[in-house]
């Protein structure tokens, strides 16, 4: 027995009342905002990470044999190949500190490789690693590119969004000033991918010129495959649902079933509720999120319908209101104490990390805590709900029948009570005379 009862389903209206306001207020953002801030995921579009990086060194070859060109963390690897086998030449940044340094280690070891700097004084340890990589060299020149170290002057997120308008998303990747960001923009015209790509690089090259933008990371979702994951996530998420009513039914009852089922769908609007009014980017980290809190808000009121059965049959002479208030008092600290250490794990996440793994953080933060209002409040109100409805229609059948016995064992009372009661003799008489007068 919990050593404090709270009347919980007292607030059962304020519970309603809350739930309602937080789901008009994401309607209502729905229509200001013109519906969700959809991802590349879910949309035809294509995203593209990019950094602003200054040359730091160039590369050519002009020999006979291959010499191929690779940068991990800041370390150069050249390898040459020719008719003995590959040899390879490692160049580490704790050797050779500076892009001055490395040409002219370069220079020095492997014949006809032209190494050129263009900023001596740049760090190695800066250098990118883009598409391209590994490169063969040739007598073109292949030119690195260094990461921005400079803190004071820098390409602001606004210079970029500038160039392309309201047509694309812009978001900074890491620290501002190694100026790295991830676009995203729609394809209303049906471009394929490679006019996608010339379109943003020949954007980003009047802008802050070719030589200085490295391509990290390219993505391209045509309309098909974007309206095919918006479908299969939608009846991902139906399935899920239709899968927890069968099992809550299985193992309470019916109205146990309906209860969590309207709490689950309670939460998952409460979410993209949520999402619309900041919004946050709706990718598939977004179906997981969802997909997760739905579990996790399960488990809580599985607890707690659990205690409300356990509890029947022992607090047999209880009303069904005080049951589920000692039987939510009983669980409380449980469902409080495993939400709040789930949200501590979590917390991190939203304030340290970046791009979709912070944005899945913060919906999991927030559905964690309206899964534990939803459970605590909403389900064992609207648990209460169901059986009492359920209740006043078997007290209502009971007292059709107890009151149909009751007339029939009337009726057939009196029937035995005439059967009883002789005709007097004399009216027998009296009828007999009478006739034979007539």
């Amino acid at each position: 027995m919990a050593k404090r009862i709270f009347s919980i389903t007292k607030y059962r209206f304020v519970a309603v009342g809350i739930s309602i306001l937080l789901l008009v207020a994401g309607i209502v953002a729905y229509v200001v905002f013109d519906g969700f801030n959809l991802g590349i995921d879910f949309q035809s579009g294509y995203s593209q990470r990019v950094q602003i990086a200054p040359s730091a060194i160039s590369l050519s070859y002009e020999g006979s044999d291959t010499v191929t060109l690779n940068v991990t963390g800041g370390n150069v690897t050249l390898v040459k190949r020719d008719a003995s086998g590959p040899t390879y030449y490692e160049f580490r940044s704790d050797d050779y500190p500076t892009v001055g340094n490395l040409a002219d280690a370069i220079n020095d070891r492997i014949s006809d490789v032209n190494a050129l700097a263009v900023d001596g004084n740049l760090a190695t340890s800066d250098l990118i690693t883009g598409f391209g990589l590994p490169a063969t060299l040739s007598e073109v020149p292949y030119v690195l590119k260094s990461a921005n170290s400079v803190t004071a002057t820098f390409v602001t997120i606004e210079e970029m969004r500038n160039v392309f308008g309201d047509g694309a998303q812009v978001q900074i990747v890491g620290e501002p000033y190694r100026q790295t960001f991830q676009l995203r923009l729609a394809n209303d015209d049906n471009l394929s991918e490679e006019q996608m790509s010339q379109y943003v690089e020949s954007s980003l090259a009047a802008k802050f010129g070719k030589d200085s933008l490295v391509v990290l990371q390219s993505d391209f979702v045509g309309p098909k495959y974007s309206s095919s994951l918006v479908s299969n996530s939608i009846l991902i998420v139906v399935v899920a649902i239709a899968l927890i009513l069968l099992y809550i039914w299985f193992r309470f009852k019916l109205a146990y079933a309906l209860a969590s089922i309207i709490t689950l769908v309670h939460d998952t609007f409460i979410l993209i509720g949520f999402i619309v009014i900041f919004q946050l980017e709706v990718s598939t980290t977004t179906i997981a999120a969802i997909l997760t809190i739905i579990g996790y808000s399960l488990n809580n009121v599985i607890v707690i319908f659990d205690r409300v059965r356990e509890n029947q049959p022992l607090l047999k002479n209880e009303r069904m209101m005080s049951l589920i208030d000692i039987s939510v008092s009983q669980s409380l600290t449980r469902t409080l104490y495993s939400s709040l250490t789930t949200v501590l794990a979590i917390l991190p996440l939203t304030l340290l990390a970046s791009g979709t793994i912070q944005l899945f953080a913060i919906k999991m933060v927030f559905g964690i805590a309206v899964g534990a209002y939803s459970c605590n409040f909403l389900a064992p109100a609207l648990l209460l709900w169901i059986t009492k409805g359920k209740n006043d229609v078997k007290e209502r059948k009971v007292e059709t029948v107890e009151v149909k016995e009751e007339s029939e064992i009337k009726e057939e009372s009196e029937k035995e009570v005439v059967a009883d009661i002789p005709i007097p003799t004399l009216e027998r008489k009296l009828k007999g005379k009478r006739q034979q007068k007539k």
